[in-house]
């Protein structure tokens, strides 16, 4: 079985969860640890999960930027087999890889996911006037 750990600065993994979950009704495969917003040390909470995985249990782990300290400390934990990390996740990308039929995710699964993700990212501008119903989104 595919695991998750999404660790970010602030609220944003277990918000991220939280839409994931009424998206797709249950995201128990992904465990949100939100760093730096209350006494609990982060390094003890991911030290704590890795501790309670099991060695046959892939893992996915995912950050919100490059070069941040939550990103530098899931770094430290590849050398796992079957562990992948990857940053600058969006709800996209999440989206693909947790709802996938694999039992495990291959590492070009996981590249193919991340170019998607970055198709995904748009820049929507109106360019219409308002009498304009071809430029309208809606």
């Amino acid at each position: 079985m595919t695991k998750f750990l999404f660790v970010t600065h602030g609220h944003m993994a277990t918000g991220v969860k939280s839409t994931l979950e009424i998206i797709t009704g249950n995201c128990s495969k992904l465990t949100a640890i939100d760093a730096y917003v209350d006494s609990k040390n982060v390094v003890v909470a991911v030290k704590e999960y890795f501790d309670q995985l099991l060695d046959d249990e892939q893992l996915i782990m995912l950050s919100d930027i490059e070069n941040g300290s939550a990103n530098q400390l899931l770094y430290k934990y590849l050398s796992r087999p079957k562990t992948f990390l990857i940053t600058g996740v969006n709800l996209p990308l999440l989206l693909q890889i947790i709802l996938n039929d694999n039992s495990e995710l291959t590492e070009n699964d996981l590249k193919k996911a991340i170019e998607e993700a970055k198709n995904s990212i748009k820049l929507f501008k109106d360019y219409g006037t308002d009498d304009d119903d071809e430029g309208s989104f809606f």
